[in-house]
This record gives C-alpha cells, sequence and structure tokens, in this order.
C-alpha cells in the first residue's frame, strides 16, 4: 500500500524531482528539495524573504518560547557577502548565487534556564520556511556547513544564542552552462526509507496495520 509512485501533481519548478509516495500529500511538500543549482541572476525580493521568514514566525513553539531568530542578507549588501563569507568551500560553490542567505540562530537559554527543545522549535521553523520558498516558486537549502564560531564573532551574536543554520534562499537554476559537478548532484534520486520502514505498530518493527 505504502509504496510505488505517488498522484500526478500541477507542474512547478521543482516538479521532474517530486518525492514518490504510496499516499497523496500535498504537493507543496512532495516538490520540496535542496537543490544546488541556483540563478546567479533571479533576485529575491524583500518582500520575497519576509514572506519565508513570516511563515518561520508562526511555526510551533513549545511553551510559547520561540528560541529562533534570523540574520539574512540579499545578493549585493553587505550583510550577503558576511554570510557568504561564512560557508565550507563546498557550499560557497554554489549558495553564493543564492538571491539570499539566511542564517537561523536559535536560543538556548533564557531568563527561566535552558529551552530543551529550542533545536526541535527550529527546525519547524526551517521547514514551514522551505515549504513556504517552495510555493512561491523558489529554493530554500538548509547547510551546516558554515563557520560557527566566525558568525558568533563577525555578527555578534550574544551569548545564549547558537548559530544553527544556514539557508539559501533562491531559484532553480538553467543546466546550460552550469557546473557539470552540482548539474550531477541534483539529478541524483532522491533517497528516503520506505513507509513501512518508518511507521510501526504494535512494537518495534511491527507493521502498522493499515486499513484494518
Amino acid at each position: 500500500m505504502f509504496d510505488g509512485p505517488g498522484p500526478a501533481q500541477p507542474h512547478h519548478p521543482h516538479a521532474d524531482r517530486s518525492a514518490g509516495s504510496g499516499v497523496q500529500i500535498h504537493p507543496v511538500i512532495a516538490q520540496r528539495w535542496s537543490a544546488r543549482n541556483l540563478d546567479p541572476d533571479a533576485v529575491v525580493t524583500p518582500d520575497d524573504l519576509f514572506a519565508a521568514v513570516e511563515s518561520a514566525r508562526v511555526a510551533a513553539s513549545w511553551g510559547g518560547t520561540f528560541p529562533v531568530r534570523f540574520l539574512a542578507g540579499l545578493r549585493g549588501d553587505a550583510a550577503h557577502a558576511t554570510l557568504a563569507s561564512l560557508l565550507s568551500e563546498g557550499n560557497k560553490r554554489w549558495a553564493t548565487s543564492a538571491g539570499a542567505l539566511v542564517l537561523g540562530v536559535v536560543q538556548t537559554v533564557n531568563d527561566k534556564g535552558d529551552l530543551p527543545y529550542a533545536m526541535f522549535d527550529a527546525g519547524l521553523a526551517t521547514a514551514q520556511l522551505s515549504l513556504q520558498a517552495v510555493s512561491m516558486g523558489l529554493v530554500a537549502h538548509p547547510m551546516s556547513g558554515f563557520d560557527r564560531d566566525e558568525a558568533r564573532r563577525s555578527l555578534r551574536i550574544p551569548d545564549g544564542f547558537e548559530p544553527l543554520v544556514m539557508i539559501a534562499l533562491g531559484h532553480i537554476g538553467d543546466e546550460d552552462g552550469a557546473d557539470p559537478a552540482i548539474v550531477e548532484r541534483d539529478r541524483k534520486p532522491r533517497r528516503r526509507p520506505t513507509l513501512t520502514d518508518m511507521v510501526f505498530g504494535e512494537q518495534w518493527g511491527a507493521p502498522f496495520p493499515a486499513g484494518a
């Protein structure tokens, strides 16, 4: 029941990479993927950026703490240049083409003590930002490869906050003239566990009684 191609989805810039599924899911979710071949000329507007961050702002948050903050830059401004300089060499090869770069920072402690679910909240916020990007025809590619220590220093991130994820926000680029190695990585099949390997029933490893 769980395996096989998913239902046909409306055409979208992401459609060729839609995730196969044995059950119907929303097209925006099916079409989310982390492209690397980004258009170095396409513009991400301030409105685009704010819409993406607004979707993160309204994400669920443990105890209403919402510990996530963002530093962002648009291609051509000083903030974008600073954020780009923090990237690992591998990510610099492609992510500097993004119309916007966004650094997700998470608060790990407040005046009441540690925030034990801060990282979970950051994941929820990043996921919603990514889906909002897809709905606007954009790509949001989260990255772990950047210099956290330099981010704290150069961006003056205060104690109690942890730079966690860099997000490239942009448009899918044309494969003609793009770096062949990046195009090849983007063309690799998306691999995920099957639903039967993820959803168990009465105990670990026991099949979920679908259709029961």
